[in-house]
């Protein structure tokens, strides 16, 4: 391969005051104006959108085909799903250590989108099959769920992706850092629209034109994606040292501090995502109870949420364009927030939306016993105040995770994130179930909720909630983080 640079960029050494020194796509080392920044993140951006979307497309109705298609009961097809959505939920943690330990971002990437493409191409042939027989084969009912879990292994490529954005920034360049911090608040934004396009779009073809149709196009998309991705390969900054086992510097006393204090806001987290799980349980019970009727159109309970992404994209161009650029001419600050004084105005966003959903209750309830509807529409306020959350919590724990875990590590801190998303639905699974079984049949949350007290439960996340932000806030002023301005 032809050297485009000059011999003294392949001289300079792969490690500068500590830290990994970033190379070009052609072995030299990066250089600023020719590689990485914002516009290197655009790929990166646009196939997260896709990816997300072709995943979605596949967890959408999936239920629905094993028992219509496959002969299983609805227990056991929801047992089934449920562990399906377990392998895949664990498995960025997993493909992190790969990334971190042996293959770097890229290539972890690349390698796993192509995994992932080629299971989806299998189910696709396994589900038209399928739709074709009268009974499943054994044969194919096999090829169906080896495929199914090839996706569900391979899906935890988007966390070396997440990384693989983050690192086309400098971290020294005031600039970029800026960059850096908007980069994770478009990633999530994107996470969210290919979710809204799997709902809105991929949903509506399986309806039409059948599950396989929807597979077909979703293997199309991840497939434009990693066309996309591979297209700007000479504008990234890649990875240059690899360590092997990225554990092996946990020896260093900053190190297992760092790790111990994300370890500390990880399970604060967890509580978060407990209370964000509703908005694709509770919230559309919630729904279905109230009038949908808005003029001559019907709405779908389950569409409410995608009040989610619109209002996260208003939260957070007010957030980028209006607070940022304020609180840094009032602190000094690149960031214009720290990441505790961030994630801290989440978790107050997050508790006041569980808190409005009850005070919504509350007066759905008092409505019905006089027999009179609730607009679906004021479950709007609960979705703006949780949108609103995920701009200042959850990108917040992205970027101060990948912040401060160790450089041989910060793909895995990312896949804990990921991670944290799956506890946080078995958290609320237990909740739920411990609650009812507590409150008797004609409790809180009985089959009817038009006989329980819904809004009772959300008081309890709400309170979950306050009690998790008085953990934090303890947590970050005990700790001397709070005062190198994180």
């Amino acid at each position: 391969m032809t050297n485009h640079y000059d011999e003294e960029h392949s001289t300079v050494p792969l490690l500068q005051h500590g830290k990994q020194v970033s190379l070009d796509f052609y072995g030299n080392r990066a250089l600023p104006l020719r590689t990485g920044g914002s516009r290197s993140t655009f790929p990166v951006l646009l196939f997260n959108c896709l990816a997300v979307l072709s995943l979605y497309g596949v967890s959408y109705n999936l239920v629905l085909f094993m028992v219509s298609k496959l002969g299983l009961s609805n227990a056991a097809a929801s047992s089934q799903v449920s562990i399906w959505t377990g392998v895949h939920d664990f498995s960025p943690l997993l493909v992190a250590y790969i990334s971190d330990s042996y293959l770097g971002t890229f290539v972890t990437t690349l390698a796993g989108s192509f995994v992932f493409f080629g299971g989806l191409a299998l189910l696709s042939l396994a589900v038209l099959f399928l739709e074709h027989q009268d009974s499943p084969s054994l044969a194919v009912t096999w090829l169906f769920f080896v495929a199914l879990y090839v996706v569900a292994l391979s899906k935890g490529f988007v966390a070396s992706l997440l990384a693989f954005g983050a690192g086309q920034f400098d971290e020294e360049d005031p600039v970029e850092a800026a960059s850096k911090s908007s980069y994770f608040s478009w990633y999530y934004f994107c996470s969210s629209m290919g979710l809204l396009l799997a709902v809105l779009g991929v949903v509506y073809i399986e309806d039409r034109m059948g599950f396989s149709t929807a597979l077909f196009v979703c293997g199309g998309a991840i497939l434009l994606g990693i066309a996309v991705f591979c297209g700007a390969a000479k504008l990234y900054r890649y990875d240059c040292i690899l360590t092997g086992n990225p554990f092996a510097k946990l020896l260093h006393k900053d190190s297992r501090s760092s790790l111990a204090g994300i370890l500390w806001v990880w399970l604060g987290s967890v509580v978060y995502e407990t209370m964000k799980a509703q908005t694709f349980s509770l919230f559309v019970e919630q729904a279905a109870l109230m009038d949908t009727k808005v003029g001559g159109f019907r709405i779908p309970p389950a569409s409410l949420n995608s009040f989610d992404p619109i209002s996260f994209l208003v939260w957070m161009l007010v957030y980028d364009r209006v607070l940022v650029p304020v609180m840094r001419r009032a602190t000094g600050n690149s960031r214009g927030f720290t990441f505790f004084q961030r994630m801290g105005a989440g978790l107050v966003a997050m508790t006041a939306g569980m808190a409005c959903a009850a005070v919504l209750e509350t007066e759905r309830l008092a409505n019905f016993h006089r027999q009179r509807g609730t607009i679906v529409l004021w479950q709007i306020p609960q979705f703006v105040l949780i949108g609103g959350s995920k701009v200042f919590y959850y990108v917040g724990l992205v970027e101060f995770i990948y912040e401060r875990a160790p450089e041989n590590l910060r793909t895995l801190g990312v896949g804990m994130v990921f991670f944290a998303s799956s506890v946080g639905c078995f958290l609320s699974g237990f909740l739920v179930s411990i609650t009812s079984r507590i409150t008797g049949e004609r409790g809180w949350i009985p089959r009817n909720l038009n006989d329980g007290h819904l809004d009772y439960f959300f008081w309890l996340l709400a309170a979950l909630g306050s009690a998790n932000w008085l953990f934090f806030l303890a947590y970050t002023n005990l700790n001397d983080w709070s005062k190198r301005k994180l």
